[in-house]
């Protein structure tokens, strides 16, 4: 029976001719973050863009920890990272493994979004929540994810005794803060965030991270949180990566640095093509802190 020529392109497809024999593709899994996340949506367009990313394949995860413990134990091949919680690896927990790390590419600078519940005057007109960071003094601080990291990284460099309450998802930070269960909860995510804008100004506000000058420095750096409906505050900003092995491999050498060459070489195409992630537009490809995959 012949094949038809749909099956033939997806048998073709699958399969590469090396040295005149035919060889399957080594398809490689990516560590993002769940749907709609920054991380989803940047891989989603460079695959857009890029025919080698017809090589990859999403894997959804709860955020950069589990990305870089998957990437480290060997289950993805690439990950999206907060640069921070691979320094933590490296510099805290020590861990032998992270210096064979190479940044895949260096991306955009995600935002630290605080938020909690609106402050309330109580009868003698005294402010009781918290309406910036340096309120947390004695309190529950919630996060999930890379955002753990993140937020012991602040207590550390804050001096400030609170409590770094961990959750597996959003969903659960979250109604964390809505029972009362925490007095704020610290996001690491990319602006405008999806669920950031779908929160009710009544029941959420965003606070200023008011740490001194110098206090978080290296790979933070300055930023502004600016939502529609929420005020304008200050905060700092960590850089994300899509990070991989230093594989010696050929042929997965080969469709990673394709990958990489095509993605730099598109940057105005990601950048000016409507439907993109807002985010590419912050994007340089210069900026890092971790030794480049070449």
């Amino acid at each position: 029976m012949k094949l038809t020529r749909k099956l033939a392109i997806g048998m073709a497809a699958a399969l590469l001719t090396q040295g005149g024999r035919a060889a399957p593709v080594n398809f490689m899994d990516v560590a993002t973050s769940p749907k709609g996340s920054t991380n989803s949506d940047m891989f989603r367009d460079v695959g857009r863009v890029c025919g080698e990313a017809s090589y990859l394949r999403q894997r959804q995860t709860s955020g950069s920890v589990e990305n870089l413990d998957l990437l480290l134990s060997n289950q993805v091949s690439l990950a999206f990272v907060q640069l921070d919680v691979l320094k933590a690896r490296d510099q805290i927990e020590h861990d032998p493994r992270a210096k064979d790390v190479r940044v895949l590419l260096p991306l955009n600078f995600d935002e630290i979004h605080l938020i909690a519940r609106p402050a309330k005057k109580d009868f003698l007109g005294r402010v009781k929540g918290v309406t910036r960071f340096s309120d947390l003094k004695g309190k529950k601080l919630g996060a999930w994810g890379g955002s753990v990291i993140t937020a012991r990284v602040a207590q550390a460099k804050s001096k400030l005794n609170f409590n770094v309450m961990p959750y597996k998802t959003r969903e659960e930070t979250l109604a964390a803060l809505a029972a009362g269960k925490v007095d704020a909860v610290l996001a690491v995510v990319g602006q405008p965030a999806d669920w950031v804008k779908a929160l009710n100004p009544a029941q959420n506000v965003l606070i200023p991270l008011d740490l001194p000058q110098g206090t978080l420095s290296g790979f933070y750096r300055p930023a502004t949180l600016r939502y529609p409906g929420f005020s304008d505050v200050p905060t700092y900003s960590v850089q994300r990566i899509l990070a991989t092995r230093n594989f010696t491999d050929a042929q997965r050498r080969a469709v990673l640095l394709r990958y990489q060459k095509c993605a730099f070489s598109k940057l105005s195409v990601l950048q000016q093509t409507p439907g993109m992630h807002p985010k590419w537009t912050e994007v340089t490809f210069k900026e890092q802190d971790w030794p480049l995959f070449k």
